[in-house]
Order: structure tokens, then sequence, then C-alpha cells
């Protein structure tokens, strides 16, 4: 698909990135511009090197402060929030599951991943040298996405799975952790003392509530666990749709003896690499005091785009199906299997100039999925779901 790609781009064609996930190339206004953004890395303080393994402490105060505020994380504001000292700086989430594969794991140990599921995984744990195992989200219409917790137990049996990963919610399926599946998942986690990493960078940003939880009250963070071992993951890029500045974090919890032992090994971990920068750290709290609007206006196109994909591809009698979005930048659609979704991919770039994600990327059970990116300007997403609805239309004849 991609040498497909680049030949049509070699001879000048137009392709519509349908699966876009970058929000640098959306037409995205992000939390401050121009000057003001400019004057954040202006300090003079950014001409002083002050390395810290966990990150400056401004940064983590802020942060500590931000998630101590919050009203949308599933508990009372101020309640397991975590301190600066549990907080940790880094470049990216990407870095972030390094270093906790690296603390949690020996050679030849297993991380428990979701299937449906970004494929970012395997190549992660396999620069640890720690094996995937997959456990199951099933799917049932409108109720939305569940976890198969039982694939969980079995996963768990032989002690080797160290660590269990969680989306919340899931990329490219949309769907937060339940309420019954967080309490289930912590209690394996103490039983098979299996660590939870917890990755919210798509949080912030609910889409539409699944018709089991039409309120949106089952959504909620592990931030600040404290029956288990659990680290949660976000960063700028998502955040605050600023990929380039390159700044992650990790906040860790748990009980208090397995927490400080982490977190000190953590520390040796982070102390090697110090890969955060001076600047972007210093700038992290005057970015966190402008997230709220960006926020609101990323969510109102979120949303705004869900419609339109209804609207499109769900006409009366449509062979099409938007699959229910619980939180995300990601839409799934399950459309026709006409033909394998590898030869359903290249005609939709050969035939209308459109790049969409198959289902088998993500390791989807069946045929045929394609994900759309819920960032892209709503034009595009109306033209680019017309096209696609027409290039289906024109195989079923």
């Amino acid at each position: 698909m991609a040498s497909s790609r680049s030949s049509l781009r070699a001879v000048g064609a137009s392709i519509l990135d349908l699966s876009e996930s970058n929000p640098s190339r959306v037409g995205l206004r992000t939390p401050l511009e121009g000057e003001a953004l400019l004057d954040l890395f202006r300090a003079a303080s950014n001409l002083r090197y002050e390395p810290n393994p966990r990150g400056l402490l401004a940064p983590r105060e802020a942060l500590a402060a931000d998630y101590a505020g919050r009203s949308d994380l599933g508990r009372a504001p101020g309640r397991g929030c975590p301190r600066p000292e549990d907080i940790f700086l880094c470049a990216s989430t990407s870095e972030a599951y390094g270093w906790l594969f690296k603390l949690l794991c020996d050679p030849g140990d297993a991380i428990l991943v979701p299937k449906p599921g970004y494929p970012l995984f395997d190549y992660l744990a396999g620069l640890e040298a720690v094996e995937t195992r997959p456990y199951r989200l099933f799917y049932s219409h409108p109720a939305g996405w569940r976890i198969d917790l039982d694939s969980v137990r079995r996963a768990l049996e032989d002690g080797r799975a160290k660590a269990l990963v969680l989306i919340n919610p899931n990329n490219p399926t949309g769907s937060y952790v339940g309420a019954e599946e967080r309490r289930e998942l912590v209690s394996l986690g103490v039983s098979f003392g299996c660590a939870l990493i917890v990755d919210e960078v798509f949080y912030g940003f609910p889409a539409e509530a699944p018709a089991a939880d039409p309120s949106g009250s089952g959504r909620s963070s592990f931030v600040g666990e404290e029956e288990t071992l659990t680290f949660v993951l976000d960063g700028l890029s998502k955040r605050l749709g600023l990929p380039q500045m390159k700044l992650g974090w990790i906040a860790a919890s748990g009980p208090a003896p397995l927490l400080e032992e982490a977190a000190g090994r953590l520390e040796i971990i982070a102390d090697s690499y110090l890969s955060a920068g001076t600047p972007v750290q210093n700038a992290l709290p005057g970015l966190l005091a402008s997230q709220a609007d960006f926020a609101a206006r990323l969510r109102e196109r979120l949303t705004r785009n869900l419609g339109i994909l209804r609207k499109v591809l769900e006409y009366r009698n449509s062979p099409h199906r938007v699959l229910t979005c619980g939180g995300g930048w990601t839409a799934i659609v399950e459309s026709p299997r006409f033909l394998p979704e590898e030869e359903l991919a290249l005609g939709l770039l050969g035939e209308k100039h459109l790049w969409t994600q198959p289902g088998y990327f993500f390791d989807m059970e069946r045929e045929a999925f394609f994900t759309f990116g819920l960032i892209l300007p709503p034009e595009v997403m109306e033209e680019g779901a017309g096209a696609y609805g027409e290039y289906f239309a024109g195989l079923g004849g």
C-alpha cells in the first residue's frame, strides 16, 4: 500500500488521508500561537541546565495541580492525585513505554496488550526483548466495545506477564475502560502481581456515550490508583495537540512500599536518558493553563465529524455502519467485504485517491473495517466520506 501511495504522489496525484492523526496538519489552532507561544520559550531560565531525573520541579507541580483540579477523572477532585514526586517527565509516551518495560520486565517476560489495538507495542516490546500477549476486545452494536476479562485472566495465569497495558480510551476502537471492567482489572493486577500501564493520551476527548452508558459516567481515569502498581501516561502530543514539542509524562501510584521501590528504580532509568528538554519543561505550566479552550474546540470537531460520517454513510438501507466511538481521534467504519481488505484499500487509493488504514492493521477479528481520523477539517471529512461511499457503491453494482 505504501509503495502504491508513493507512486501516485510521484506523478503529482493529490491523496486525501482519511486516517490522519497529526494535529499539526489539520488546521487546528494550538493553545498558544505566535508571540504568545514564543514568549514561553524565551525565559532566561532556559539557558540553565539543572538535570533532574524526574524532570524539573515546577512543571511537575503544575501537572500535580492540574490533576488535582480536574472534575472529569471519575473521582472527587483532590482525591488520589499524584504528588510532584510521583511524576516523571520524558520525551514521549513511546519513550515512557520503553522505560516501563525496562523497569517491570526481564528479557523473556510478557506484557498484555489489547487487540484490536495500535501495533506500536509489538515494536517497543521487541526492543526490550519482551513478549506481547493479546487480550481481546469485542464489539456489540450499539453498546460498543468491551474487554474480554476472561482473556486477560488466561493470559496472566502462567505468571510471566509483568504488565497489563490499557489504552483509556483505546486506539482505534475509542472505548473507555468501564467502571466494572476497571474494578476487575485492578483486582487481577493485585492477584497476579501485575502492574498496570494505562495510556490516557486521549482521555480528555470523549466523542459519544455508548448506548449502554448514555450518561458517560463509566469513564474514569486510573490516575492515583492505590490498590496496585499503576503508571498513567499522557503528554503534549494529544493533550494540547503539540507532538512537535516532545514532552510526555508518567504519573505513578500504588501501594506505598511498591510505589517507593518502583519510583526509585524508575529514577535510575530516567537519569540514564534525561531526554526532556529544558525549554519545553519550563513552558509546560503556561501551556497547561491554556488547554481548556483547545480541548473544547477539538471535542466539538470530533462530535461534528462523527455526525458527518453518520449522515453520509448511514443513510436508509446503507451497507455501512459507523461503530460506536466513546472517545479519541479515530472512528471505525464497517463496510461490505466485496473484496479482501487489502484489495479494498488499494482500490480506494487507486480509484478515489483515498488513503485509509484497514482493520487488519489493528488485528480486527474480521473484515472489512476502515479508520477515519476525526480531527480532519469537517469539509475534508465530508468530501472523503462521500468518495468512500461512492467507491463501495460502484463495487456493489
